[in-house]
């Protein structure tokens, strides 16, 4: 990867076309980014081996938090399908951190948006009042996983497809995340019908302060 932007910036510098030196800075542009998240997984990956993943927690508003999550979405232009966030969703607060529980979902959608070319990606939750939890999920309208893959996608350097951009590390880390946070994560998904990667998050009615 950083051999690819060395060899991009020589072209680029040789190049007298507008339109070539345009495109040799996006592609440098996408794998420097490739890269630094690369090198983000790997210390995300390293800390949780080491037990030194940290974690801040506080109280946040559902609702509000994943309204902020929607405005990213809503700026970006080169996204193939939207990026919706369900309607009518009640306000409820949770104790939680929420860098982390951010860096979840935003790995989900991501996800979804590498594989899904048309149709939409939806973010929404619902409380469980049984088990006092509250389930988080995207849905997208995409390729949907193998079979043979599905049961490994939340694995190290398990990719989708072996010709898509990123790391393998990503599900992995957020499954770690899940885990620390008591909670539980999981996939469901029909080859050429689309994917529905969701998690669940511990709530508890004394929380409800904002």
């Amino acid at each position: 990867m950083g051999l690819k932007i060395v060899g991009f910036a020589s072209l680029l510098v040789e190049s007298d076309s507008k339109e070539e030196r345009r495109e040799y800075i996006n592609i440098m542009q996408e794998n420097t980014d490739l890269l630094l998240q690369l090198i983000s997984d790997i210390l995300d990956l390293s800390k949780i081996e080491a037990g030194t993943l940290e974690f801040t927690m506080d109280h946040l508003n559902v609702k509000s938090f994943c309204e902020d999550i929607m405005r990213n979405y809503d700026i970006k232009e080169d996204k193939a399908v939207p990026v919706l966030l369900a309607s009518n969703l009640p306000d409820y607060c949770i104790y939680t951190d929420k860098k982390r529980l951010m860096q979840v979902i935003t790995n989900f959608i991501n996800n979804a948006l590498k594989f899904t070319s048309e149709g939409q990606i939806l973010l929404e939750y619902h409380l469980n009042e049984n088990s006092q939890t509250i389930e988080f999920s995207v849905t997208d309208t995409g390729m949907g996983i193998a079979p043979d893959k599905k049961e490994h996608v939340f694995e190290c350097f398990v990719k989708l497809n072996s010709f898509s951009k990123g790391t393998g590390l990503g599900l992995s880390i957020c499954r770690s995340i899940i885990d620390h946070l008591g909670s539980h994560i999981g996939v469901e998904s029909e080859q050429g019908a689309g994917s529905r990667f969701r998690f669940t998050h511990l709530y508890n009615i004394k929380d409800e302060i904002l």
